[in-house]
């Protein structure tokens, strides 16, 4: 007879986030190794003559200097930690494509803003410039990097293992540490994006979730059997 075995889930994202992520699953065995930690680079914030904000993660939001500026925002979560704080947020977009077709259909008037981390995708900037738009960026905060402890290696020894992983700078960072991957580890990448930070025989067997978002990495864990409890 088989014996069910529990699977592990391995959370790599910053502490804050995973501990966030984990509250509520159910049908795991969950392990927090974080990968990366969110430090201020110390940049100046200088909003004077800023018509709006971009921001692509809710990871900005503690750096931001007092404003009620209007900010478009990927996801609901960047959006509504922005709200928090006075801003006149909304969701411009699940990911930085659609971002970037809700800004070029809006045309929003003034110098717009991109506050974001050291490691960067998509160009955003470059691009609204391309498109006719105002557009400026400034790092704000950085995703330094964390030697796996021994509670990552560990897990990395467990039958049925998940790893969500949310951005390419965690999919590089954990190719780089896991290194003996058992072939039953189950890896889900929030885009193909991520998936594509991941080396080929990592990516090529990734789960992609149908939306860049926190739900659809839900609902593709759930299909592994690890569930929220309702609230």
């Amino acid at each position: 007879m088989q014996v069910h075995q529990t699977p592990t889930l391995l959370l790599t994202r910053p502490r804050p986030a995973s501990e966030r992520f984990a509250k509520g699953l159910d049908g795991a065995n969950v392990v927090i190794a974080p990968l990366m930690e969110i430090v201020g680079t110390g940049a100046e914030i200088t909003l004077g003559g800023v018509a709006g904000l971009i921001l692509t993660s809710e990871a900005v939001v503690p750096f931001l200097p007092p404003t009620t500026l209007p900010a478009f925002c990927v996801g609901p979560r960047t959006a509504a930690a922005a709200r928090a704080v006075g801003l006149q947020a909304e969701v411009a977009g699940a990911d930085a494509e659609g971002l970037i077709q809700t800004l070029a259909d809006r045309r929003p008037d003034g110098r717009l803003l991109h506050l974001h981390g050291t490691h960067t995708r998509g160009d955003i900037v470059g691009r609204l410039c391309d498109l006719g738009l105002h557009a400026t960026g400034l790092a704000v905060y950085d995703q330094r990097e964390l030697a796996p402890g021994p509670a990552f290696h560990d897990a990395l020894t467990r039958p049925d293992l998940i790893v969500p992983l949310f951005s390419p700078r965690s999919a590089k960072l954990f190719a780089h540490a896991a290194q003996g991957l058992r072939a039953d580890t189950k890896i889900i990448a929030l885009s193909q994006a991520v998936a594509d930070a991941l080396p080929h025989a990592m990516g090529a067997h990734a789960m992609i979730a149908p939306a860049p978002t926190g739900d659809a990495m839900g609902e593709m864990m759930a299909s592994l059997g690890v569930k929220r409890n309702s609230p």
